[in-house]
Order: structure tokens, then C-alpha cells, then sequence
């Protein structure tokens, strides 16, 4: 039996009696996913959530459902390829029935591409496209979008073997906006507002690869279609804050509990301290009362005069 070699890049050489399938799973890292499992594991799930955080808190059912989607699209969990990202879901709020979170399957285009194009080629079908199609605000058609402003809508075509599958994707459908507190309005995220044509091509593409492949991109979206659930969590999320902060400085349901007054009489009960110091400032000041000589001066008087007899000079 030949004793084995050490190679400059091993750390520690293998053991030459070992099968060829257990010396690639001694070498395999500790969190691929294996042949014959069936679900993640406690090392899998771990690592998972360092990547999209919440994840361990998950249902077991969406889990297999990601580990499902993991086998059946190749893709890798652990480099980012695929992934499932948690979301306040709004609507548990004013229904209980509702489920807290969210949960959505998400990739970037480059997988949703290798996904599709895998799909076809195992069918002896090729994915092929055509031109994209910009329209402006008007409705007319553009082969390149050169304006400062952001298209209306972008149409993208996919072929698949003879069949056609176009997608139109409308910008106001996928454009993620913000609060702005400095400027007191909502505007584009970053990326949209600098790369907005580009955003919201990749959004259409995303359609009508999901179109032409069904059966392995089927509930599964791309970063940039989700842009908009993001915006409206993070919306949430402030609302959320804002609706704690009103009840703990005795508000309640967005509104002042000291509605303001319908009139004059509920504005003095509302606001007492203002009216009685305004009514102070317009009061003229009283004059004296006149004093008869069987009348004794009241003691200020006194004082005044007494003052007065003491600092007159002797008669000489």
C-alpha cells in the first residue's frame, strides 16, 4: 500500500486506506449541506442567522421550505446566493389571526439567471432575450434610457426554447422611498436614485425569468423586488416607535387628549394661566381712595408722615 503524500497546501494529509467518499466528506466543511439530509442542522442554523439575523427564531415549516429551496436551486445559503429574510408583518397588529412575521425567500439576479438557464438546458432549451423596452411618462418607447428622470415602466423579454415571456415592471410598483426629516418629505433610497433604471430593469427581468422557469423560481424574488417590503418595514418600524412614545407621553391614537377648545369659555378652562396673566397686563391700576379728616390714614400714611415730621428742620 503507497503511503500518502503531504502537499504543500495540507494542513494535515489524509489516510490512504479511506474511500474516496469519506476522504471528501472529512475534507467538506462542517456547514455544507450533505447528500441525504433533510433538513438543516443546529451548526447550519447557527451560522445562518449570523447572515440573516432572526432566522433561528423561525418556524420549522419555513425552514424545511428554505431547506427545500436550497436543493432544488443549487444555490448556497452559506455564501449569500440564497437566502430568507424575516419582516414585521403590520397586519397582526389589528388582527391577532395574523401571523407576527414574515418570511421571504430572496436571491440576487445573478441566481435567478442560474437558475433559469440550469432549468433550460436540463429541458435542451436555451434562455435568450430581447431588447429591453424603456417607456417614459407619456407611454412612448425607448431602446435606451438616457434621461435624468426615471422611466415609467421597463419591459424585458425572455425566450425559452420558441416561447416568449415579457414582463413590465412599472416604477411606482418597486421604487423604495424614505423618510427624510431634514427636508420633511419621502425620497428614493440610495441606490434607486442613482442607479433607478438599472434597479428597476433587473426588477422586470426578475418576472419574466420567474415566468419562463415556474417550476424552480416560483416564490422565490430578487433583492431588488423586495426593496419596496423593506422600505415599508422600516416605515413600520418608525410608526411602531412613534405610537409607543405618544402613549407614554399621555397621548393616545396619534391625537392630543386635550382636544382644542370649541370656544372661548373651554380655551379659558383649557389655558388659565395665559388668559389671567393677559387679563393682569390690561388692567389699569386703581387710583386712590379719598380719606376724610375723621378718617385715620392707613398705616402706610403714617409711616409717611412720621417720616416726614422727623427729617423737618426746628423752628428758630
Amino acid at each position: 500500500m503507497n503511503e500518502p503524500t503531504e502537499t504543500a497546501g495540507d494542513a494535515v494529509s489524509q489516510p490512504a486506506d479511506l474511500a474516496p467518499q469519506e476522504r471528501q466528506s472529512s475534507a467538506a466543511s462542517a456547514i455544507v449541506l450533505r447528500s441525504g439530509q433533510e433538513e438543516f442542522d443546529h451548526k447550519q442554523l447557527s451560522t445562518l442567522a449570523l447572515i440573516s439575523p432572526g432566522l433561528e427564531q423561525a418556524p420549522r415549516g419555513h425552514l424545511a421550505m428554505f431547506f427545500h429551496f436550497c436543493v432544488r436551486t443549487g444555490l448556497d445559503p452559506f455564501a449569500r446566493q440564497i437566502y430568507m429574510i424575516r419582516r414585521k408583518n403590520w397586519k397582526h397588529a389589528e388582527n391577532p389571526d395574523e401571523p407576527e412575521y414574515t418570511w421571504t425567500i430572496q436571491t440576487g439576479i445573478d441566481g435567478f439567471r442560474t437558475v433559469a438557464h440550469r432549468a433550460a438546458s436540463k429541458a435542451g432549451e436555451v434562455i435568450s432575450y430581447e431588447d429591453t423596452v424603456y417607456y417614459d411618462s407619456e407611454g412612448n418607447a425607448h431602446d435606451v434610457w438616457i434621461s435624468a428622470a426615471h422611466p415609467t415602466a421597463v419591459k424585458v423579454t425572455v425566450l425559452r426554447g420558441s416561447a416568449r415571456f415579457p414582463f413590465i415592471a412599472r416604477w411606482d410598483d418597486f421604487a423604495p422611498v424614505r423618510y427624510d426629516r431634514k427636508s420633511g418629505m419621502y425620497v428614493l433610497v440610495n441606490m434607486w436614485r442613482k442607479m433607478g433604471p438599472h434597479m428597476i430593469r433587473k426588477c422586470a427581468e426578475a418576472g419574466s425569468l420567474r415566468m419562463a422557469a415556474p417550476q424552480d423560481l416560483s416564490g422565490m424574488y430578487v433583492d431588488e423586488e423586495m426593496a419596496q417590503a423593506d422600505s415599508e418595514a422600516v416605515a413600520g418600524v418608525a410608526e411602531d416607535a412613534t405610537r409607543r412614545l405618544r402613549a407614554a407621553a399621555g397621548l393616545e391614537d396619534g391625537e392630543d387628549k386635550a382636544q382644542e377648545p370649541a370656544n372661548a369659555d373651554e380655551q379659558q378652562r383649557h389655558s388659565p394661566t395665559p388668559r389671567r396673566r393677559k387679563k393682569a397686563a390690561q388692567k389699569p391700576p386703581e387710583a386712590p381712595e379719598p380719606t376724610t379728616a375723621d378718617e385715620k390714614p392707613s398705616a402706610p400714611r403714617k409711616r409717611a408722615a412720621s417720616k416726614k415730621s422727623a427729617t423737618a428742620k426746628p423752628a428758630s
